[in-house]
């Protein structure tokens, strides 16, 4: 028994059912999030070209997670000010002796905004501080959701959202 072939595969996030042509970084870690250490070798930040890498780890139950570095202009210098942006993560079980295939949905910038709007909705409930910033937070989220692209999976995950809200808003009554 021996080590297993582990094939990453990450998603371009406005084209959600294509593999990405970027360039990313992949991290492999257990479940706790501690980066999968063997042999003197870190899963961490490996290449991936072309939204894709390949290699040999021991078998186990890993999450993926595919990032990516982008360098950002600082205004009025000549600084570069590293931003590093997330895909999903995704579990994979790899087996001795096997290939294991894992493809790492990559959700669009879209997404990310109107998760964080709604989260910042929810936290407008608190009181004082928090919630007077959680409200500026969701408006300014509101503003920037307008500017942005969204994708056909963006659109049908914004409709299933609307519609589990009317169910639970109708239950409630």
């Amino acid at each position: 028994m021996g080590f297993g072939i582990l094939n990453v595969w990450i998603h371009d996030q406005y084209s959600p059912c294509k593999v990405s042509d970027e360039f990313w970084y992949v991290n492999v870690s257990y479940c706790s999030g501690e980066f999968l250490e063997y042999c003197g070798k870190t899963y961490r930040g490996l290449d991936a070209k072309c939204g894709h890498a390949e290699f040999e780890l021991p078998p186990g139950c890993y999450v993926v997670q595919g990032f990516q570095l982008h360098l950002i202009p600082v205004p009025g210098s000549n600084i570069l000010k590293p931003i590093l942006t997330y895909s999903n993560s995704a579990v994979v079980m790899v087996e001795c002796d096997a290939k294991a295939c894992v493809h790492v949905y990559n959700h669009s910038f879209w997404w990310w905004i109107f998760l964080s709007r709604e989260l910042g909705r929810l936290l407008t409930e608190e009181k004082g501080p928090t919630g007077e910033k959680a409200r500026q937070f969701a408006d300014a989220a509101d503003a920037l959701l307008a500017q942005l692209p969204k994708n056909s999976h963006d659109e049908a995950l914004e409709r299933a959202a609307q519609e589990a809200a009317a169910k639970a808003k109708h239950k409630g009554k």
